[in-house]
């Protein structure tokens, strides 16, 4: 099998992985000849005190903390399929931490200084992954999902989405249900980053905006938005969230049973067992991750991710990751990646298998299908 997409390095603007320093890890292995094999979810340097645990975020306290906030968004489409997209600008997100601040007088943090833009950085081990901007990988998901979105939404019941940020790759599929409006789906989306403030500011924004201009009539947005003033200006570039859009977001996808499930902090043990536990009665579940396997301590842990879903009794799970192949000067590669898994299914005799689909561009990158091969009788 072959999928090959014809992007450009000139298709995104601002969206590029800046390569940060290598940033060592001790790690408590200990001598291996007297030491038993330590599965890098159970490793010690994820439960260090300045890594942030695992835990699930209430979705009605995230939309009640967006409250009269206004959103400035834009529209743009996939490079290659032209799938209509739409993410909330970064100036505007800036904006809203600023305002925030303010309000909260004294309150600071190193993220912070990084979401504002302070440090000129992209991520920082440990404190800010990243998620505020959209990189190329997620929409490489999105285009290879759209070529294959009536076959991997088929009974699918559960989207996963590690490491989304941005989460465009899920934006697509929950725009997908909206619009088949199968009540009887009862789907579930996990969307997982490491700093909460990320879901709060552009995952969830996000879905909103999406949910507003596709279910919405022109009408009923000009009302939801004006809520009890109608002296608010109200524009077609901007989402105002008052309290009754809100409850209409969340209403609504209530009765359509699409439920959003938000989970911040770290992988490992922990985040896995979450994962396991939200997924427990789920039969067919795709799970999706972009740009997560550049630094070579994490990529074990996301690769023990992934297949620790794939472990799942009663449950077929197909898994996408989309990576560069090869992150100059930080060090993980999809090569990397593809040889850990091969000598973790071969070591276990894990019923998977993976293919690697290519990305046509001037910086080359890769989508990794995994699925699990269930023996039927």
């Amino acid at each position: 099998m072959s999928f090959s997409f014809g992007f450009t390095s000139n298709d995104f603007d601002d969206d590029e992985l800046v390569a940060q320093p290598e940033i060592s890890i001790e790690s408590s292995r200990g001598n291996r000849k007297t030491t038993a094999y330590i599965n890098p979810l159970d490793s010690d340097f994820l439960l260090q005190t300045d890594v942030v645990q695992p835990r699930v975020e209430d979705l009605k306290t995230v939309l009640e903390s967006l409250k009269d906030v206004r959103l400035t968004f834009e529209e743009f489409q996939s490079p290659i399929n032209k799938k209509p997209l739409i993410r909330r600008e970064l100036f505007d997100v800036k904006h809203q931490l600023m305002l925030e601040t303010d309000i909260q007088s004294n309150h600071n943090s190193t993220e912070l200084d990084i979401l504002l833009g302070d440090t000129s950085e992209d991520l920082r081990k440990n404190i800010y992954e990243g998620g505020l901007k959209s990189w190329e990988c997620s929409f490489d998901l999105v285009d290879l999902l759209s070529e294959k979105v009536d076959r991997t939404s088929n009974n699918i019941d559960a989207v996963v989405e590690i490491g989304c940020g941005t989460a465009l790759p899920s934006e697509f599929l929950f725009k997908s249900a909206l619009l088949r409006n199968d009540k009887s789906e009862n789907l579930k989306f996990v969307l997982t980053d490491y700093n909460a403030s990320v879901l709060r500011l552009v995952t969830i924004p996000n879905l909103i905006i999406t949910w507003a201009k596709t279910v919405l009539s022109i009408d009923e947005l000009y009302a939801l938005q004006k809520n009890e003033c109608e002296n608010i200006p109200i524009n077609s570039e901007e989402l105002l969230l008052s309290s009754k859009l809100l409850a209409a977001f969340y209403s609504d996808i209530q009765s359509r049973n699409i439920h959003v499930v938000l989970i911040s902090g770290s992988w490992g043990r922990k985040f896995s067992n979450l994962i396991r536990e939200i997924l427990s009665n789920k039969k067919k579940v795709l799970s999706l991750t972009s740009e997560t396997i550049y630094q070579p301590d994490n990529l074990p842990v996301i690769a023990e991710t992934i297949l620790d879903m794939h472990r799942l009794p009663q449950t077929d799970v197909q898994t996408y990751v989309a990576a560069k192949d090869i992150y100059f000067g930080v060090g993980g590669s999809i090569v990397e990646f593809e040889n850990y898994l091969d000598s973790r299914v071969k070591s276990e005799g894990l019923p998977i298998q993976y293919e690697r689909f290519k990305v046509n561009s001037g910086l080359k990158r890769s989508i990794i299908c995994v699925e699990t091969n269930r023996i039927t009788h």
